[in-house]
């Protein structure tokens, strides 16, 4: 060993003793640099406890142990706003906040950010929600819900956006798929059950993320939430709330409203054909739920002036199936009025996309 190893080693040494009888500030700022490594130390602890607890509970999950799981993804939860609490010098019995502790939301905090929770509170209680939907508990699905979305604002939590926005689309569309799923079920309750779970999901969903007055404004976030809502209402058959939807939508993107009634002014006819990449694919996006809704109510009128609308877009970049929706429902349209070539041209260009699709 080097003689300046040897010292560093001995300079801890006498300087823990130092600190112990009260020596002078340049020892002082050596004792800090240890107890420093000490907390790394205890966070670097506290950091495993928590993955191996998170990683426990889905191995029960996976055994079927679901009861174990639950209660396990919530020990996560206390865990880490434990460490959080200690690590900001803030007692871990404290009552007076109540959110430091808030492990079953209410609707009297609806859609307030969550302090002392991090990404693994994150990470369990997005578990939790999907146990939920698995077991049809629709009230607990909510409520947790609910709180990942407040774990997700919190600045304590650090969560991306990018990955609170995979996080939301993939709960989204696991709630698409039930509502999907019991379609054709003869359980009347059970699916207005799913029904109203699905409501109160994307309620919650488009407060948190509303680009004015949610907890975590998110325009782009938004605006894909409500077309993800507008087209299980039209599954669902909610002609009337999805109208609204779209009225919505079309506010948001700057677009008249006169564009729901089927009488486009020349202005907004211009707005549509000099609209950028980004503005043009919201016209065909909304477009495609125009003509669904249109198409379903037999308002041809409306119908015809949703898909020219969408067909005289320039720069519109949007999925290939919306716009293979939208040329096969223009293709039908123009079946119904005879004019079968025009029909001819927009089924083949409808195949085409949902081939690329």
């Amino acid at each position: 060993m080097s003689d300046s190893e040897d010292y560093e080693y001995e300079y801890d040494e006498s300087d823990q003793e130092a600190m112990d009888a009260g020596s002078g500030g340049g020892d002082e700022d050596a004792s800090f640099e240890y107890t420093d490594d000490e907390d790394n130390q205890n966070n670097d602890e506290g950091e495993v406890a928590l993955e191996n607890a998170y990683y426990n509970a889905k191995g029960e999950r996976d055994s079927g142990e679901i009861d174990e799981a639950r209660e396990t993804f919530e020990s996560v939860v206390r865990m880490e706003v434990e460490q959080n609490k200690k690590e900001a010098g803030v007692a871990t019995d404290d009552d007076d906040d109540d959110d430091a502790m808030d492990v079953e939301a209410t609707t009297s905090k609806l859609l307030a950010p969550l302090k002392f929770h991090g990404p693994w509170s994150y990470k369990a209680v997005k578990q939790l929600v999907k146990l939920h939907l698995r077991s049809l508990n629709c009230d607990s699905a909510v409520k947790d819900y609910e709180r990942l979305l407040r774990i997700a604002s919190s600045p304590d939590a650090k969560i991306s956006p990018n990955a609170v926005e995979k996080g939301v689309n993939n709960m989204l569309d696991r709630v698409a798929s039930l509502i999907n799923n019991s379609s054709g079920s003869s359980n009347s309750d059970a699916s207005s059950q799913q029904e109203a779970l699905a409501q109160s999901i994307y309620d919650l969903t488009l407060k948190a993320f509303h680009p004015t007055t949610g907890i975590a404004p998110n325009e782009r976030l938004w605006f894909k939430t409500n077309l993800k809502y507008g087209q299980l209402l039209y599954e669902m058959n909610e002609t009337a709330k999805l109208q609204l939807v779209i009225r919505d939508l079309l506010i948001s993107s700057g677009q008249p409203t006169d564009i729901l009634e089927g009488t486009p002014t020349s202005s907004s006819s211009a707005m549509v054909t000099d609209s950028t990449s980004t503005g043009g694919t919201h016209v065909m996006e909304i477009a495609a739920l125009q003509i669904q809704l249109y198409s379903r109510l037999k308002d041809t009128k409306k119908l015809r002036a949703a898909y020219h609308r969408a067909m005289s877009v320039r720069g519109g970049i949007p999925h290939p199936r919306t716009l293979a929706l939208i040329q096969e429902l223009g293709g039908k349209m123009h079946m119904s009025q005879r004019n079968f070539d025009e029909a001819s041209q927009a089924f083949f260009q409808a195949f085409k996309s949902y081939d690329e699709a």
